[in-house]
């Protein structure tokens, strides 16, 4: 979006790609860590400074003296959706699982299993006819069932809402492979008018390097 001049001398367009790559990677370390997020945070928006800066700086450059003409306004709409995505993602980033909520699958699973024992070992009862005496044995194959299958459960919701908190790690199945994102957005240069040109380019120099 923001590679402008390339068919010119390409100054513009080479330092913004700079700036651009940066701010990518800035996100993408912003999006995955957990420590000293909040100067991670800043990176972003200095990023994200310096492009508006770069974009006044282009005006004069295009042969215009305001920002709106000759289309111009567009490179300011196009950073005003950065910010806003950005801001989108991040406040999921930084949504946590209320406090209350944490207590109650904390209590669900620790102390909910040793409440219900008795209720447990009540089938036990029933598989042994009715009556109280059980077999000389570690209770039966019921109550262990019904133990077993609860707990099995509540961990299983508990380890969802756990991947679901957090899907910017990369750790889960479920989570945002950042790689295959960051793959497909370095392919977006190869196509486009110039894109024949560009895949051609590399190619060689694939051919070349290999």
């Amino acid at each position: 979006v923001f590679k402008w001049g390339e068919k010119g001398g390409g100054g513009a367009a080479d330092e913004v790609d700079g700036v651009f790559q940066k701010l990518i990677a800035d996100i993408i370390e912003y999006m995955r860590t957990t420590d000293g997020r909040s100067a991670k945070g800043h990176a972003v928006y200095d990023g994200f400074t310096v492009l508006a800066v770069k974009m006044h700086e282009f005006i004069p450059k295009a042969g215009y003296s305001k920002p709106g003409e000759g289309g111009l306004s567009r490179m300011q709409q196009y950073l005003r959706d950065l910010i806003t995505h950005f801001e989108s993602v991040r406040a999921v980033r930084d949504t946590k699982t209320p406090v209350g909520l944490s207590l109650f699958c904390f209590s669900l699973i620790h102390i909910s299993p040793i409440l219900l024992a008795p209720y447990w070992n009540h089938f036990c009862s029933k598989q042994s006819g009715g009556t109280d005496e059980l077999p000389p044995t570690f209770g039966c194959v019921s109550g262990y069932f019904v133990g077993i299958f609860y707990v099995l459960i509540v961990l299983t919701l508990h380890r969802v809402q756990s991947e679901l908190e957090d899907p910017f790690d990369g750790d889960g199945m479920d989570d945002i492979k950042w790689d295959c994102w960051s793959a497909q957005l370095d392919q977006l240069g190869n196509y486009g008018e110039d894109g024949p040109a560009k895949r051609e380019a590399r190619s060689k120099r694939s051919y070349q390097l290999g």
